[in-house]
């Protein structure tokens, strides 16, 4: 949602109207929302469990509200309806995400290379993302094909830009994740004005259940000496913390990450958010999709901050532990200059 947020928002910025194809199946709202159980004991005690907690309730209902801030065209329950009516635009912009990613093959119909529209619809891509370092070759040929209908490709991470001319022998640029596109103080303004937890804290965001992610946060709590507050995606959390936050919408996530003391992460989006509310983090290494988040490590000089040891930050100097945002300042606000005029220009380009 970010994501989609940052993206309309750069564009608002350059003077252009945009529009989301409001694509969501009923199947995802299920998803989304726990409204789906099965017979099984599991299933039925997660639906359950969603559906009588008002926390997870409040939830639900702050993505909704969040929802409702973007420009968006009239709901489509399924592609089909787009694939027989696709929408009218000027231009055409798919990202950001993993919308290319190919572990499972190509998806039938390719929705997410625009395989909805004209041979003559005008369309580009923004931080588009394999979501992995390479792809079969077997994929090749279709990849291709689908891509030379691009009239500009840019994509998250630089194993994209390699993959594409691998693969195509086609150009792309690597440009920063859409929510690189706003700054802390726009963030900031959208985050909820009361903090959800009074006291400083550690924030820990992410979505794995590995040893080294349980030892980080025993560690760094005796570290700071601060409570620790989780948040995520699911409606459990399996790490035993101080608060674990179930109500939070996007605005609340914010608040969480502008508040937060110190933030450890195994998602890109929560390393995202830590540099832009400039916080002093740590990273966890995906055991396959890790690509996205090299590439902005690398970019900003901050490989260092991934963490391999969870024993590490308890010997680490304060000057090793904490990050110094002074010395890559310069390198965040050129390469966020960077990716909007890359988006700027090749509007630009294609509809003045």
């Amino acid at each position: 949602m970010f994501q989609a947020y940052g993206t309309q928002r750069a564009l608002e910025k350059l003077g252009y109207d945009s529009e989301f194809i409001n694509l969501y199946t009923r199947e995802e709202e299920k998803k989304n929302e726990n409204k789906s159980f099965a017979l099984k004991l599991k299933p039925l005690l997660i639906y359950m469990y969603a559906r009588l907690n008002p926390k997870l309730q409040l939830k639900y209902k702050r993505f909704r509200e969040f929802h409702g801030l973007m420009k968006l065209t009239k709901r489509y329950y399924n592609i089909e309806e787009i694939y027989n009516n696709p929408p009218n635009f000027d231009l055409h912009l798919v990202g950001s995400d993993q919308v290319w990613n190919l572990q499972r093959g190509f998806q039938n119909p390719p929705y997410y290379f625009l395989g909805f529209l004209g041979k003559d619809e005008k369309r580009i891509s923004y931080a588009s993302s394999f979501g992995t370092k390479n792809i079969d070759k077997k994929y090749n040929s279709r990849l291709k094909e689908l891509l030379s209908c691009f009239s500009a490709i840019s994509v998250r991470e630089d194993d994209g830009v390699q993959i594409i001319k691998e693969a195509c022998d086609l150009e792309a640029t690597q440009v920063l994740d859409p929510t690189f596109l706003m700054n802390a103080k726009e963030w900031g303004e959208l985050a909820t004005k009361e903090r959800l937890i009074k006291e400083d804290y550690v924030l820990y965001y992410g979505f794995d259940n590995s040893e080294l992610s349980r030892q980080l946060i025993i560690n760094l709590k005796k570290r700071l000496g601060l409570p620790v507050v989780a948040v995520s995606g699911g409606v459990s959390f399996p790490f035993k913390v101080d608060y674990f936050v179930k109500e939070a919408g996007p605005r609340e996530f914010l608040s969480l990450f502008k508040n937060a003391s110190f933030i450890c992460t195994s998602s890109f989006h929560g390393l995202a958010f830590a540099i832009h509310f400039r916080k002093s983090f740590l990273t966890i290494k995906h055991p396959q999709r890790n690509s996205r988040m090299e590439t902005v490590l690398n970019k900003f000089d901050l490989f260092d901050r991934q963490v391999k040891n969870a024993n590490d930050l308890l010997i680490q100097s304060d000057e090793e532990f904490f990050v110094d945002y002074s010395k890559i300042e310069d390198k965040i606000e050129f390469e966020r200059t960077r990716s909007l005029n890359w988006l700027e220009n090749n509007i630009a380009n294609l509809i003045e």
